[in-house]
Parts: structure tokens; C-alpha cells; sequence
């Protein structure tokens, strides 16, 4: 039988992708043949901070540059470090806080002289995009140092294959440097563009970013930039004609010169209605207001596409929405998440299960164990992922009987892989009128005796969550959980009365234990 230590070298960096840096770490000390395999899987990601350079660690990075494929640099460090070509360098992150600057550029006080340091950063940052043409993936969060018109202008013009591009605040300080920004967004697949400060600039409206599928335009509410207008953003959207997915938060600040939610909405279904965007076929609203459901309802209406993907976190979800889907989306529909502030129903959800068999990811609210009907079976069985709350209501007298049905309709979805029943913050905000907080307490019950062993039929699973859920489960949930899903990495929710000995098995398995998840 072959060892571990008879692995072919070509093989070993395979397995190190799946490794954690202490195993990594680990395997260096096993042979010098080992070493030399897994050392360059720690290089692949460098992260800079600033503190005081060490001349050692500069010198091993110069050695190691043919290793770097994701460099990151945080605040002001020191000039060494961006003077530096990495030949297989595929992602490239500058972040800072960068308040001071960004407050300043919103109250428009550009007069103000940046302080000496942060001159120099901006031009050791183009020095370092001339150097790293194979960048793929830019990210740029709340610089100080305004990236100049070089900047981009290098990306637009030097850079072989960009891709995806995420910026944040102050990008451009100056109307040059806004030109070349938008210039360079031109070569991007992906624009990620989250509370800028950057005019729209002149050359915007004659512009068109020909390569961008997917959009991302989000605005930081209260917060005023200079590029907060839903108008601006919608004339960005025509201009991508190959938009296949986008996400937009809309949000209306308060000024008498922007057109009322209603109108924006009427304006981009208007497009729609053109089929200015042909390959459209996913849609996620950030903010959409919770008035807006009848508005949202023509929308959907007169999108021509297959819907592939909706995903809503703050609009409502009215039966007109619903009654659209269910006439002509279902058939195309594969991601479907309704977030907290949408008000979708117990019965909506339950609509949805049973009516959208295409469905893969789908994510919504709660739904009451009493409107389980048995007689209606879920018909979701491509689902691979599902994120709902079971509940109570508090007057209800036979949960134990109404557990088991929930778990039996669970029990069929064999396709899952993640199952999160979680809580997280819906009892605090969804608007459904049916919702009472009283009942959000009496949530599935997790034991085994209650009907959890049902899930076995779940071989695929690899997420268990149950945060915020006020279920806790013990060492014969574990145990059970680590013999029937042998797939599982990764558990969130609280465990109580655990042996170490079953804790370490399950670290030994690689299996992740947290007790509560960013909500997503």
C-alpha cells in the first residue's frame, strides 16, 4: 500500500489546497522533500500591515514572488513592498479606513492638500499595478491616497486580463482621474462599486462597458457621495449590454431633485420591456422599499428572460409578486432568497416549496409547523440548499406531532447540502402581519427523539446550522450527526454536555464547529 510519504510531488500541491496553515505547517516538517512541496502553497497569499519592516522578511518575499497569487496590502506600509513583480500574481487588495479622506472628499474639500505620506502611497500604488499586468481581480476599500489617473489609466491600458474589479469610497479625486477610472472599469467582467466618491464625469454618458455581466451598485444609507443618484446608476446599467446579473441597492436619498422610487422602478422596467439587457437573468434588490411590491410585481412581469436567480432583502413580497413566479418564473427559477424585511408569509414559503420543483438554493423566513400540510409534498427535489426557521405558534398543543411532519418533509429533499434553520435576526424584523415574537421561541425541536434521526436520508449535507434557534443539541446528536452524515464540515449552533473525546473526533474528521454564522 502506498504511504503519505510516497506521494507523487505533483499530487502534494493538490491535497495542500484543502489544508489549513497548521497542517501546512505540519507537513513542512515531515521531509525536505515535503518542505519544498508544500512551502509555496504558504506564499500563495501575502498579507501586509503596517508595522515596522522587517529586512528579512522583505528579502524572502523578493525570493518568493513566483509564489504570490493573492497580494494584500492594509493602511500605509512601507515603499519595499510595493515595489515588487509577482509574475503569477492573479489578485491585488488595497484597503484602508481611509475616513479622513473620504470625509473630506464628501464635503468637498479637494482644496485641502493631502499630507506628504499619502502623496507618496499614491504613486508607490501605481507603481505597483505597472508592475503586476496579470492581475485578474482588483479590490480597493476607503484609501487615503486616492488612487491618481495613472493609476487607472495603467490598468486600462497595461493590464493583460482583468476581471473583477470591488471599490469602495474614494476612488478619483480629480475629474483626470475619474475619466480613467471609468475608463479602466471598461476592461472589467465584473464591477462591484460600493458608496463611491467620484463623479460621474462627462465622458460617463458616452462611454459602454461591453465585457460586464455581473454589476453591483450599492449606496451607503444617510451616508451622500458624489455618485449617489439612482439616475447615474441606471445610465451605468444601459451602458453594460451584456449584463447578465445585477444587484442593485436603489436607494433614494433625500433630495427634491431625484425621481421618486415608483418612477426609477417604471424607468428600468421600461428597458426591460426593450430587452435592453438580452442575457439578463438574475436580479437582486438590496433596498427596494416596502411599499414598492406592486411595482416590483410589473417588473417581474415584463422581464423576458428565464429568471434564473431573485434574491430580495428589503421590498415586499406581496401575493402579486408571488402570483407572478408562480405563473411564469417557477419553471426557470434556481436561487430564490427572501430576506428578513421582505414579509413574505408562512403559507407564501410554504407555496414555494410546493410549486417550484427547479428550485436549488432557496431561502426565506419561517414557516409554521401548523401550515405543513401533509398532503401537499414539497415538489423542491433539485433543492441543494435551504435556509428557513420552523416555528410554533404558541397556542399550538401537538408539536410533537407537527415536529415529525416538518422532519418527513425534510427527509425527502436527499439532494441538500446545506440546511440552516437558524434564526438569525427574523424575529426582530420580519413584517409579516401572521408573526408574533411570542412564537419565535418555539422553534423544531433537534433531539433525536423528536424526529431528527428522520434527516438520515441527508448523505449529502456539509452545513448543519441551527444558530439563534434556542435549540440546543447533545453528545447523542453529535454522535449521530458524525455517523449518518459523513459528508458534514461544518456545524453552527450550540452544543451542551459534549465529550472532548467527541469534540476531537470531530475536529479530526474536519469538521468545523461555531456557535452562531454571518447571515448570508
Amino acid at each position: 500500500m502506498t504511504g503519505i510519504l510516497n506521494l507523487p510531488e505533483e499530487i502534494r500541491p493538490f491535497i495542500g489546497k484543502f489544508l489549513d496553515t497548521k497542517a501546512i505547517q505540519a507537513c513542512l516538517l515531515v521531509s525536505r522533500s515535503f518542505h519544498q512541496s508544500f512551502e509555496p502553497i504558504l506564499w500563495q497569499k501575502v498579507v501586509i500591515r503596517p508595522t515596522k519592516p522587517d529586512p528579512g522578511y522583505i528579502s524572502a518575499l523578493r525570493t518568493r514572488t513566483w509564489d504570490v497569487h493573492n497580494y494584500v496590502i492594509h493602511d500605509t506600509v512601507a515603499s519595499e513592498f510595493y515595489q515588487l513583480s509577482f509574475p503569477h500574481l492573479r489578485r491585488l487588495q488595497l484597503s484602508d479606513k481611509g475616513h479622513e479622506v473620504s470625509n473630506r472628499a464628501d464635503k468637498n474639500e479637494d482644496s485641502h492638500p493631502l499630507p506628504l505620506i499619502y502623496v507618496q502611497q499614491a504613486n508607490n500604488q501605481t507603481q505597483l499595478v505597472r508592475l503586476n499586468p496579470t492581475t485578474q481581480t482588483l479590490v480597493v476599500t476607503n484609501l487615503p491616497a486616492t488612487p491618481d489617473a495613472e493609476f487607472w489609466e495603467t490598468i486600462y491600458s497595461a493590464w493583460v486580463s482583468p476581471q473583477i474589479l470591488h471599490a469602495t469610497g474614494p476612488v478619483a479625486s480629480t475629474e483626470e482621474a475619474a475619466i480613467a477610472f471609468w475608463r479602466a472599469c471598461t476592461r472589467f467582467s465584473e464591477l462591484s462599486l460600493l458608496s463611491l466618491t467620484v463623479e460621474p464625469s462627462l465622458i460617463f454618458s458616452t462611454l459602454t462597458f461591453p465585457r460586464v455581466r455581473r454589476l453591483n451598485i450599492q449606496t451607503t444609507s444617510g451616508i451622500h457621495t458624489r455618485w449617489d443618484k439612482p439616475q447615474d446608476h441606471l445610465a451605468l446599467m444601459k451602458a453594460c449590454p451584456q449584463l447578465k446579473h445585477l444587484t442593485w441597492d436603489a436607494i433614494m436619498l433625500s433630495s427634491t431633485s431625484l425621481p421618486s422610487p415608483s418612477a426609477l422602478l417604471s424607468e428600468f422596467r421600461q428597458a426591460i420591456e426593450l430587452n435592453h439587457w438580452p442575457y439578463l437573468d438574475s436580479l437582486e434588490f438590496c433596498w427596494l422599499y416596502n411599499k414598492l411590491g406592486k411595482e416590483l410585481a410589473l417588473l417581474l412581469d415584463a422581464f423576458p428572460n428565464p429568471l434564473m436567480a431573485l434574491r430580495l432583502r428589503t421590498c415586499a413580497f406581496n401575493s402579486h409578486v408571488l402570483a407572478v413566479l408562480k405563473d411564469k418564473k417557477f419553471e426557470s427559477l434556481r436561487i430564490l432568497k427572501i430576506y428578513a424585511n421582505c414579509g413574505i408569509t408562512s403559507k407564501a414559503t410554504l407555496d414555494i416549496l410546493t410549486s417550484c420543483p427547479n428550485i436549488e438554493v432557496f431561502r426565506s423566513t419561517h414557516i409554521y409547523a401548523g401550515d405543513v400540510n401533509p398532503s401537499k409534498p414539497w415538489v423542491c427535489k433539485r433543492l441543494r440548499s435551504l435556509t428557513v426557521c420552523f416555528i410554533h405558534r404558541e397556542s399550538t398543543s401537538s408539536r410533537a406531532a407537527l415536529d415529525q411532519q416538518v422532519y418527513t418533509q425534510l427527509a425527502n429533499l436527499t439532494n441538500l447540502t446545506r440546511l440552516d434553520l437558524g434564526q438569525y435576526s427574523m424575529g426582530y424584523t420580519t413584517s409579516d402581519p401572521e408573526f408574533h415574537l411570542r412564537d419565535a421561541m418555539n422553534t423544531l425541536d433537534l433531539r433525536l427523539k423528536a424526529g431528527l434521526g428522520q434527516l438520515s436520508t441527508l448523505t449529502k449535507l456539509r452545513f448543519f446550522g441551527y444558530a439563534y434557534s434556542f435549540q440546543v443539541t447533545g453528545q447523542v446528536e453529535l454522535s449521530w450527526m458524525m455517523e449518518h452524515w459523513r459528508e458534514l464540515r461544518t456545524l453552527i449552533g450550540q452544543l451542551d454536555g459534549i465529550e472532548r473525546s467527541a469534540l476531537r473526533a470531530m475536529e479530526a474528521r474536519g469538521v468545523e464547529y461555531r456557535l452562531s454564522a454571518r447571515e448570508c
